[in-house]
């Protein structure tokens, strides 16, 4: 890796908060059924294991990968990084 060019804006930078979601799948189900969910129960997501899931951070698609188990944690591994301009 690279040293930066201003290590100070480097460690002002990783000291700002930045939220990662990664979404396993989804699946749509009533408020009732919802509320009437018991610790433990399992839902089926509308998505394979093998599917890739898709990374989110700060709410916008910046990545997708693969599910991996490593040392009994749970990761995952990036295979393609989204680039939303080229899309659009």
């Amino acid at each position: 890796m690279t040293q930066p060019a201003n290590p100070a804006l480097q460690r002002t930078l990783m000291d700002v908060p930045v939220r990662v979601d990664v979404v396993l799948g989804e699946m749509r189900m009533s408020m009732e059924d919802l509320m009437a969910l018991s610790p433990g129960e399992v839902l089926a997501l509308e998505r394979e294991i093998t599917e890739d899931v898709e990374i989110y951070v700060s709410d916008r698609l910046m990545a997708r990968g693969r599910l991996v188990v490593a040392d009994g944690e749970l990761g995952v591994t990036l295979s393609e990084i989204v680039d939303e301009r080229r899309a659009a």
